[in-house]
């Protein structure tokens, strides 16, 4: 009897061993960052392609991004592009929904500018279009000649950083929870500080604690970089690789991870973040009463400098919660007075000069000054990206992929970044799933084996998403690099020569009746054209001016030409 209760115990449990022996084992990643991207790449591997997730983070638990930070205080605009990733998760999209502004496009936008004289009455919110940084005839006229289906393309989502990588955090438990697909395994205070290909298969991460300075190995089947504009990630892919093993001859040269850069008007702007407090009043003309700020609406306060190296406004753009800190972003040349005021009390005095209307005294905590005078702040970086954006190896089994900022970076006037991120990331599932990155749809004539060899899918993750993210850097050199007003005189006429392009060609674009393209800015704002067609429609009214151009110079020397036929021998 003993035994045979034991022979029903044991047997089950041998046997069971055996199935769990025979199924294939769990596919392993791991994901390098956990900004809004990284969180994304993980959410994508392990609920649509089975992988178990290591997440890696080198911030500590205790700054982590789902705090508010002011280094970070910065909103997301999650636009069309950006909704494709977060419509793939209704949870997500959802909770994006319920805790942003929503936002219907340039034309939709209301403003309320300030002006800095303190007699003169605020004036009542108006259309972005009217009054946003319009100073000039050229302003207007651009503006005025965009279409409609222009001004107001598709619904986006004003959410603060820290609120975004919050409720796609939240998505990571849900999924979890759900047991469905594999699991994520989130850890903070993480650093990767190697990436290498093993001969035995896999890919080796060395990382470091950055609390106790010990390393660990993980080993997986994927890698995904998220690890930002300085992505070690990417360094390790463009060192040399040995001349025997490693990753296969068919994958991009190490030097095409190197970054290509360019640099653009916006390039190396400096910013940093004053932090207003929620529901703050602003003085109105006498016998007016104060205006009472509301988080949802859009605040531009004009300053009395003018010249290039004191000229300043405070936008304040808009976001849910209206008892949240209010955080305006200063955003100017590195020669600017403010970065020379290295304490509160004098940070505070330039400010109450600058903005006499403004009641700062109280206002503002002394602590606050003392912190903002003393940041650094950032720099925005040139319009750059890597080339090399997936590596595997001989085998096909493994290997490694980069999305967001570790691929493209630059200012962000175009309002792409972390919706381009986002893309990345759709992109990456797209070529997993055996699909066209740029469609999404089935790949002609391609064998089943082939869909399945994570390889192979890699393999076209870099050659179809390349092109486009190219393009995409074009469009962040030329599509927008003048919106933050930059004083100085060779700023002012460049501003004025890149304004008279934009309104001559939305002229020419309402003329002709859309046969001429409009700008690539407004072009960008379409979701269902890719940057690559954005770009193509561009140049094609550039072609036009310059084929205009050469028919005038032409005529103008025909004359000319005609007396040189007539001298011939």
């Amino acid at each position: 009897m003993n035994i045979r209760k034991s022979s029903s115990i044991v047997f089950p449990l041998l046997f069971h061993h055996t199935v769990l022996s025979l199924q294939p084992p769990v596919p392993r990643a791991i994901v390098v960052g956990a900004g809004p991207v990284g969180i994304a790449a993980s959410l994508i591997l392990a609920s649509r392609h089975g992988y178990d997730v290591t997440l890696l983070e080198s911030s500590p638990e205790t700054s982590i991004q789902t705090k508010y930070d002011p280094t970070k205080a910065f909103l997301y605009n999650v636009n069309a592009r950006g909704q494709t990733l977060t419509k793939m998760f209704p949870n997500m999209h959802d909770k994006l929904v319920q805790r942003s502004v929503e936002s219907k496009g340039f034309a939709d936008a209301t403003i309320t500018v300030v002006p800095a004289d303190p007699k003169a009455p605020i004036p009542k919110s108006s259309k972005l279009e009217k009054s946003f940084e319009m100073r000039n005839d050229q302003d207007k006229q651009a503006v005025k000649a965009m279409p409609k289906s222009e001004k107001a393309a598709g619904v986006g989502y004003w959410i603060p950083r820290h609120e975004m990588v919050g409720l796609m955090v939240e998505c990571i438990d849900e999924h979890n929870a759900k047991g469905e697909g594999g699991k994520i395994s989130f850890y903070t205070g993480k650093e990767c500080t190697d990436v290498s290909p093993r001969e035995t298969g896999g890919v080796f991460v060395e990382v470091r604690d950055n609390a106790t300075g010990a390393t660990t190995g993980y080993q997986a089947d994927l890698v995904v970089g998220a690890d930002g504009m300085n992505s070690k990630v990417r360094e390790c892919l463009s060192n040399p690789r040995p001349a025997v093993g490693g990753w296969s001859p068919e994958c991009p040269e190490p030097k095409h991870f190197k970054l290509k850069k360019w640099r653009s008007p916006a390039s190396f702007l400096r910013i940093k973040v004053l932090q207003l407090p929620p529901k703050f009043e602003i003085p109105d003309a006498e016998g007016h009463p104060p205006l009472v700020t509301n988080s949802e609406n859009i605040y531009a306060i004009r300053s009395i400098y003018k010249g290039p190296k004191n000229y300043l406004s405070l936008g304040l753009l808009p976001m849910k919660n209206n008892n949240a800190v209010r955080a305006t972003n200063i955003v100017t040349r590195p020669d600017h007075e403010v970065w020379k005021l290295k304490d509160g009390k004098s940070m505070q005095t330039w400010f109450e000069k600058a903005f006499p209307r403004m009641s700062f005294n109280g206002m503002i905590s002394h602590e606050e000054w003392d912190r903002f005078a003393k940041a650094e702040g950032t720099r925005f970086p040139h319009c750059q990206y890597s080339r090399g954006m997936a590596v595997w190896d001989t085998t096909g089994n493994t290997g490694v992929a980069l999305v967001g900022d570790a691929i493209h970076a630059f200012p962000p006037d175009i309002g792409q970044g972390v919706n381009a991120g986002l893309m990345d990331v759709v992109c990456l599932d797209r070529a997993l799933s055996g699909l066209d990155t740029v469609t999404g749809k089935e790949v002609k004539n391609t064998k089943e084996n082939e869909k399945l060899s994570l390889g192979k899918n890699l393999a076209r993750y870099q050659k179809q998403h390349s092109p486009e993210i190219a393009s995409l850097i074009r469009l962040a050199r030329f599509g927008a690099p003048y919106q933050y007003r930059q004083p100085h005189r060779a700023d002012r006429i460049l501003r004025t020569l890149w304004t008279l392009n934009v309104a001559m060609r939305l002229i020419l674009n309402k003329i002709t009746f859309n046969l001429i393209p409009p700008t690539c800015i407004i072009l960008s704002q379409r979701p269902e054209l890719t940057f690559r067609q954005v770009m193509r429609r561009a140049d094609l009214t550039s072609l036009f001016f310059k084929a205009a151009v050469l028919g005038v110079i032409g005529l103008r020397f025909r004359p000319w030409l005609g007396i040189l036929n007539i001298l011939k021998p």
